[in-house]
């Protein structure tokens, strides 16, 4: 081992140096907190690293070790190292920051683990080595080559250098008035340069649905697989198992009304309001019918359900939110002022701020008077996204290139 030319032994050996390394460091010193790396010392060690990089290239023709990095052998062995930490990072279930669980060698929290950092460290050398030497010795055939390369490198260093940079808040916005505070992972406060203002928030959910539960318990019947019957627009009757099922009235917001005897349900479209549905159940066998109100339940008033017999009840679970929307104003430091609708995997952009809907307060419901917003910034974002974009370009260059010659032949 160790003699000229170095092969893969050498290749992985190298790699596994940098593995034993790197949990000795997470052992030694623990997770790699990034937050040590923000603005301005990621600049500073994004310049430190390519000035080092320019030098290992100038000194590969001295240095047999430098030239070697910028080998084949030396891009796959990072390569397979890189491959398999990735793998087993998607396996695991990640953890926040430092946080992980039930931490197993520190595999779930990937991120801030020493021998994954210091791999992915020694990929990105190997992809700047490549880079630089096709800038050098540039030829216009080679720039697929060299885009793919170069948008890689500027993925792996932006990524990773702008992770310490990025700003992640939650803000709880309610009615009536501004709010610019919100909380990091750790749960601390910041004051944010952007105030919002809930104007409105509507759910617009999916139809209210019938199961049978266990007259003790309160379980669906079957436990397993449960087989809802959904009361929409078009239903009129439907089955339960054994059970008919006819809907006398459906009312989507009501409100109980309660008499000596009994209580009836009237609409009532207020907050609280609870979707109501008078139903009649009558058995496969037709010797039993049961006919009376079941809800769903708010807030404000419980929920009611029918009992079949001494075994088997009919229920309504909550109905499931299909859509939620936040109308919001937003102003900000620099005198913006902005109303915006805000929903779920639509977010609203404003002076690098991406605005997203996480949470309303789910006890309220649909008459929730607040909405949990999530605050992003992550100012290395377009440069990611630049790399990435080069990637793509290199890619489809790859693929008209081969095309072009063949046209070109006799």
């Amino acid at each position: 081992m160790w003699t000229k030319p170095w092969t893969f032994k050498e290749g992985f050996t190298i790699g596994g140096g940098l593995l034993t390394v790197g949990f000795m460091l997470d052992y030694c010193v623990g997770a790699i907190s990034w937050e040590a790396f923000a603005f301005p010392i990621n600049i500073i060690i994004l310049i430190v690293y390519l000035m080092f990089m320019m030098a290992i290239y100038a000194l590969q023709h001295k240095i047999y070790a430098f030239r070697f990095i910028g080998s084949y052998i030396s891009a796959i062995s990072a390569l397979a190292y890189a491959a398999l930490l990735t793998i087993i990072m998607g396996l695991t279930r990640q953890g926040i920051g430092e946080q992980s669980y039930d931490n197993v060698f520190g595999f779930q929290r990937m991120l801030s683990f020493w021998p994954f950092v210091m791999i992915y460290i020694w990929m990105s050398v190997v992809v700047a080595q490549v880079t630089i030497k096709r800038i050098v010795h540039f030829r216009w055939k080679e720039i697929p080559f060299l885009l793919n390369h170069a948008g890689l490198l500027i993925v792996l260093l932006c990524a990773t250098l702008g992770y310490a940079d990025m700003q992640r808040y939650k803000m709880t916005t309610q009615l009536s008035f501004p709010e610019w505070r919100a909380f990091d992972e750790k749960s601390n406060m910041h004051e944010l340069p952007i105030a919002i203002q809930l104007k409105d928030f509507t759910i617009n959910e999916y139809p209210p649905k019938l199961i049978l539960v266990d007259a003790k318990t309160g379980t669906p019947i079957p436990s397993k697989e449960v087989e809802p019957l959904l009361l929409d627009s078009t239903f009129k009757s439907g089955k339960l198992q054994d059970w008919s099922i006819t809907i006398n009235k459906l009312l989507d917001e009501a409100a109980p009304m309660m008499t000596k005897d009994t209580t009836n349900y009237l609409s009532w479209h207020s907050s609280g309001a609870v979707t109501a549905a008078n139903i009649t159940a009558q058995s496969k066998d037709g010797k039993q019918k049961k006919t009376g109100w079941i809800t769903c339940g708010s807030y404000q008033f419980p929920y009611q359900i029918l009992a079949l017999d001494d075994k088997v009840s009919i229920a309504m679970p909550e109905r499931e939110p299909q859509r939620y929307i936040s109308k919001v104003e937003i102003m900000t430091e620099k005198g913006k002022h902005e109303t915006a609708i805000i929903e779920v995997n639509k977010p609203y952009i404003i002076e690098g701020w991406k605005i997203y809907q996480v949470s309303y307060n789910e006890k309220m419901g649909k008459w929730s008077n607040t909405s949990v917003l999530e605050l992003v910034k992550d100012p290395w974002l377009p440069a990611v996204y630049s790399g990435i974009f080069m990637m793509l370009l290199g890619a489809v260059c790859m693929f008209i290139t081969p095309k072009r010659k063949k046209e070109n032949q006799p």
